[in-house]
């Protein structure tokens, strides 16, 4: 993204800044009014003032290519400081995160045993309340929130998702924002982990991509010149809900066969244990597989065949450069991938784009959703700061 030389355009200026320091620091001036497309005097005008204010500081001295000694400039690690919350099915996280995306100090509990909007808000303000507290709090500049949907993100609020203990129309945003007078931003947990790995990913280079989060269900966040890219109402890159077996299982959302009831990792063990495989959790069954358990290692073949269908329909839509697979794979990430790319190399449609499309796993085990938390803010909050 680029920024612009017009004085009323002086917010964007300072995003377009501080995410090329935040995405390719330690970096000098000379390289900001390069990659940013300002000028030297806009650059130097806006570093100023976040040094001024401890955003960021000169770290090291840069290469010298001759002439005058220059200075690499690398974002604060206690300055902005976000309050990350992480809503999932079977856990609840909160911590104060860096715009390194360093996790500074953090808190989580189950939610097994959470069976309301009450409880579940009870558990936010208990975790919440005592972190906000901590010698932290002075630099804290905004809350992200990030929760399996479906949401109503313009309006802060948790819909119905499936298997969520009865968590529903929760105004959470409107409820942060009046105990701790902070901006607070809601976004699907896939969409935050899509931009966690622009931020803070080992792929960040890449500028168009696909996040696919893998766990008990399946969700996906769709990047578009590094940008997120939600559609006009917000459910763009639902790829768990994209339809990979005609008059298949039936599915909450009230369509049949879709990805989620074969590839997630609920769907799996369920599969693995309708076939005789035993009841067995996901690491378990990954586990055996890895010892060439054959129900198991079939399992996840066919979880790779169903995954290569969405991709293929996504890629169609999309047109992208690549493909990221995160979520609850641990350090199967490589299996997965192994399958899922042996799938591909089959298919006539990714081999003409062989060597374009790339497929690649997260950065992040299963943390991005909650470490993205920090790039929702930004991507939010710089403007009104």
């Amino acid at each position: 993204m680029a920024g612009l030389n017009h004085k009323d355009m002086n917010s964007n200026n300072k995003y377009v800044l501080l995410k090329d320091i935040i995405t390719k620091g330690p970096i000098s001036r000379i390289e900001l009014s390069k990659t940013t497309g300002l000028s030297k005097m806009t650059v130097t005008a806006i570093v100023n003032e976040y040094i001024k204010k401890d955003i960021i500081w000169e770290c090291s001295e840069a290469k010298s290519t001759g002439g005058r000694k220059r200075t690499n400039l690398d974002v604060s690690n206690v300055s902005l400081l976000t309050m990350g919350i992480y809503i999932g099915r079977d856990f609840l996280q909160i911590g104060i995160i860096n715009l390194k995306g360093q996790i500074l100090q953090t808190e989580n509990i189950s939610l097994k045993e959470i069976k309301s909007n009450e409880m579940l808000i009870d558990s936010i303000f208990m975790l919440s309340d005592k972190l906000i507290q901590s010698r932290y709090k002075d630099n804290i500049w905004g809350i992200g929130v990030s929760c399996a949907g479906p949401l109503l993100v313009s309006d802060g609020i948790i819909l119905n998702p499936p298997d969520f203990n009865n968590v529903h129309e929760l105004n959470i945003v409107e409820i942060l924002k009046n105990r701790y007078n902070l901006p607070v931003y809601l976004q699907n947990d896939m969409c935050v982990a899509a931009l966690a790995e622009v931020y803070f990913g080992e792929n960040r280079e890449i500028d168009n991509f696909i996040y696919i989060g893998i766990s008990s269900g399946i969700g996906g966040g769709v990047i578009i010149n590094k940008k997120l890219f939600t559609g006009s109402s917000g459910l763009a890159g639902i790829i768990g809900h994209s339809i990979v077996e005609m008059n298949g299982i039936p599915c909450e959302c009230g369509q049949r066969g879709c990805l989620e009831k074969y590839s997630s990792t609920r769907a799996v063990t369920k599969w693995v244990k309708e076939q005789g495989g035993g009841d067995l959790s996901w690491i378990e069954l990954l586990n055996k597989a890895a010892k060439e358990d054959k129900i198991c290692l079939k399992a996840i073949e066919r979880m790779a065949d169903y995954l290569g269908v969405a991709i293929c329909n996504m890629q169609s839509a999309y047109d992208t450069d690549c493909f990221i697979i995160g979520g609850d794979l641990n350090s199967y990430q490589d299996m997965v991938i192994d399958r899922l790319k042996d799938k591909m190399q089959k298919s006539s449609f990714f081999n003409e784009r062989k060597n374009k499309v790339q497929l690649k796993p997260s950065t992040f085990m299963a943390s991005a959703s909650f470490i993205g938390t920090v790039a929702l803010v930004m991507e939010n909050n710089l403007t009104n700061y």
